[in-house]
């Protein structure tokens, strides 16, 4: 009977020893699964989850250039481009703005003054005045130098506002390249011709060819100064800048269709003097011959008079 209970009380142990170590061999596995999770978790690829339009995840990369190009693109968008069409392109424009009212000649100076400080000089200018006499509108030529075409027309106030603007090109490169051509011929004409001239004995090859000579100095003179005016017509473009106030009117002068009181007595003064004029040289002219005149009367009195005499003693 005892047997049976120490049998028994072994086989509770025995599996009370069984059960307890099922369970720390299970803590165990559960640990260590969870030890090995948290270790790969940070080698496990996570799909990205794009981000949504105008987050700040679009502010890096290609999204910051893009951004920043548009804003440049926006800040710039009043800047005029003309861009470089060629080395012997001559180029010209011009603009006509409107300017605050009162403010012509401030704006006039302005211009002069923006291209002149770009290295440019005024050709010429015309104004216009209004009913009362205030200069409103006008227009200013100047030259400056073709790279600061475009420098000059940005430079202008923000107050000018663009109501045209025409641009124009001639291409001259062909003529330029001409002319260098032909000058090139003609300074190695003239050298051989020097060279003739200083072996020459003969008095009729020394005129022949100071006239050959002459000839082709004239020749490229005139090709130079050609060569000149197309350099600088491609150096310096052309800027017509027209102004006008705002709402100003201008008045034409009106030339005169009918004879007036003034122009009237003016005309009668001028045909007095003319008269007068006439009249001292007929006088001076007239003086010679009346005295003349007078002298042959004066002779014929005398004679005449001592003839009488001689006849009345021979009569007595």
């Amino acid at each position: 009977m005892k047997t049976r209970f120490i049998l028994l009380g072994v086989v509770v142990v025995a599996g009370m020893t069984a059960v307890a170590g099922c369970g720390s061999a299970a803590t165990s596995r559960t640990a260590s699964a969870a030890n090995t999770g948290a270790e790969l978790a940070p080698a496990m690829a996570v799909p990205a989850v794009p981000a949504p339009a105008g987050s700040n995840a679009e502010s890096s990369g290609s999204g910051t250039t893009s951004s920043s190009a548009g804003v440049t693109a926006d800040s710039s968008g009043g800047d005029i481009v003309v861009g470089s069409p060629g080395a012997d392109v001559a180029r010209s424009v011009t603009a006509a703005y409107t300017v605050p009212a009162g403010s012509f000649l401030t704006s006039f100076d302005t211009a002069i003054a923006d291209a002149v400080a770009l290295g440019g000089y005024v050709v010429g200018s015309e104004t216009s005045p209004d009913a009362r006499g205030r200069i409103v509108s006008g227009q200013v030529t100047v030259a400056v130098p073709t790279a600061q075409m475009a420098s000059l027309l940005n430079s202008l106030p923000s107050d000018f506002t663009a109501s045209a603007i025409d641009f124009s090109s001639v291409d001259d490169t062909s003529d330029i390249v001409d002319l260098n051509a032909r000058l090139t011929s003609a300074q190695a004409h003239l050298t051989a011709l020097q060279t003739l001239l200083a072996k020459a004995t003969s008095l009729d090859d020394i005129t022949t060819l100071e006239q050959q000579i002459e000839d082709v100095e004239t020749s490229i003179d005139t090709d130079q100064g050609q060569l000149t005016t197309l350099t600088q017509a491609v150096t310096y473009a052309t800027v017509t800048i027209k102004l006008k106030e705002r709402g100003a009117v201008t008045v034409a002068v009106k030339a005169s269709t009918g004879p007036s009181v003034s122009s009237g007595a003016s005309k009668g003064w001028h045909n007095a003097l003319l008269i007068v004029t006439a009249a001292v040289e007929v006088l001076v002219t007239a003086i010679p011959a009346l005295l003349l005149l007078l002298i042959g009367w004066l002779v014929w009195w005398f004679r005449r008079r001592h003839a009488t005499r001689a006849r009345a003693e021979v009569t007595a």
